[in-house]
């Protein structure tokens, strides 16, 4: 059953993976009612990694909602999708330019069919501009962004890092609140709007703290010597004796003192009285303090005060620390770890309404809550437009 501050929203998504199917999880676990629509075959796989064959129950972003199979290139396909927009506050696809355009679906027709419609394109590099019609993955689009360079660490070139901060956050976190403030504009003005939701300019705005930072502190443009690039010792990681690590960020004075003091070097000179040229030094005091001892050690030393030390925590582990067991931040379903729906709501909490698997598998007869009668379902089946 859907339950959040959401029910009264109903979404049409083109099924696809990255960064739309995560935005659209979090408005489905806030209690939208999303329909997904995908081709007739699914989706193809896209690395020799992932088998798509297998990933019903590990498709946790396809959570929360239904999902139906359209066979577009009919013309009762397309008539079938205008039928659910018209009844719809908002689209979302994540399609290559022009592709919604060639199905007969683009903005046009779908505003012509619900005038107060939210039509949401979430792309790499955005609707228009030199590279929009080009391809593209997480990694491309931060290092546009320039965030990716954000990482950096002594002139040594970047390998990766997980689709985080472009797919999930500069597009599926932008996607959400493009479509949130595109409904919530229509409600008011009764007229609709396409919202461009581009993964490299989620991913600019994603830099402003450091922009500002940078603006005030004259940054180093070449990372590795600045404040959050693990140049300072007190904002970095360091590795504990069994192998574990701790994250340390007392980055204010305040702070920095319960640091020092728990680690017995609250009257050290090097620490009271620094100097830039005695960074490397206060590294190694304590790079050298902190493998001394276990990660639970310190976890433990630091437990009770404002010295902002906390254990670099594994997903399985951060699921069963104390913390997020409290705050019920995961859970298992079908057997597999996921986040919980965030954020939490007093009075109106969301909650995961339809499990992974669930969601993976066809289900024509979810076109009833949009409005369609168990005859026109099943001659739609018969006529191959929908499976």
């Amino acid at each position: 059953m859907r339950k959040g501050p959401l029910t009264s929203i109903r979404i049409v998504e083109f099924a696809g993976i990255g960064p739309v199917p995560y935005g659209t999880m979090i408005l489905a676990d806030l209690g939208a009612q999303i329909i997904r629509i995908d081709r007739p075959s699914g989706y193809p796989a896209v690395a020799e990694d992932l088998d798509f064959d297998n990933m019903e129950v590990a498709s946790v972003c396809n959570r929360s909602r239904r999902l139906v199979r359209v066979d577009l290139k009919k013309p009762e396909g397309r008539d079938l999708v205008l039928r659910l927009v018209a009844a719809a506050d908002g689209l979302v696809e994540g399609y290559r330019p022009g592709t919604m355009e060639r199905l007969g679906l683009g903005p046009d027709a779908c505003l012509a069919a619900n005038p107060r419609l939210a039509y949401v394109r979430t792309t790499g590099w955005g609707q228009a501009g030199p590279m929009a019609s080009m391809a593209g993955h997480d990694l491309n689009y931060v290092a546009m962004s320039g965030v990716l360079s954000l990482f950096g660490r002594g002139g040594q070139a970047i390998r990766g890092v997980p689709p985080l901060m472009g797919d999930m956050a500069g597009g599926g976190l932008f996607t959400a609140i493009g479509i949130l403030a595109a409904v919530i504009e229509a409600r008011s003005s009764g007229r609709g709007q396409v919202v461009d939701a581009a993964i490299v300019d989620g991913a600019a705005s994603l830099a402003a703290l450091v922009m500002g930072i940078d603006a005030a502190s004259r940054r180093d443009p070449a990372a590795g010597p600045n404040l959050f690039d693990g140049s300072r010792h007190y904002y970095r990681t360091y590795r504990c004796s069994d192998g574990g690590a701790v994250s340390v960020g007392a980055i204010e004075p305040a702070f920095r003192r319960v640091l020092l003091e728990r680690l017995g070097l609250a009257d050290d000179s090097d620490f009271t009285e620094p100097s830039a040229a005695d960074e490397a030094k206060r590294h190694a005091r304590l790079e050298a303090i902190f493998a001394g001892r276990p990660r639970d050690h310190w976890t433990a030393l630091f437990a009770d005060g404002d010295g902002c030390v906390a254990p670099v925590l594994g997903l399985d582990e951060a699921a069963a620390c104390a913390l997020n067991r409290a705050r019920e931040n995961f859970v298992r379903i079908d057997g597999v770890l996921q986040p919980a729906p965030a954020p939490r709501f007093s009075r109106t909490p969301g909650a995961i309404s339809v499990s992974p698997r669930e969601a993976s598998r066809p289900d024509a007869g979810s076109l009833a809550d949009w409005g369609l009668g168990t005859e026109e379902i099943a001659a739609l089946e018969s006529a191959g437009v929908i499976g």
